[in-house]
């Protein structure tokens, strides 16, 4: 598996966690990306509860966070959940 790079990341894609946590509700604690900017990106998870601001990060430490692009894996319009 290769690492990936800032030219890896898509808006609107889902990533998971180079250390996989699975939260109360079954759900893997991904990142959708939302919106994607030169230095910095903004993303959604189950993680963030509702009615919190969606977290805007630098890319290089979303880099060090992210393992893989999960988009592919996920259902549409829903979380991965633990089977």
């Amino acid at each position: 598996m290769k690492l990936l790079a800032p030219i890896d990341l898509i808006q609107g894609h889902i990533y998971s966690a180079k250390k996989e946590k699975v939260l109360w509700t079954g759900e893997f604690c991904d990142r959708m990306i939302i919106r994607l900017w030169d230095t910095k990106l903004q993303y959604d998870s189950p993680a963030i509860k509702d009615g919190r601001r969606f977290p805007i990060v630098e890319i290089e430490k979303f880099l060090l966070w992210a393992k893989e692009d999960v988009t592919d894996k996920t259902p549409k319009r829903e979380w991965r959940k633990k089977p």
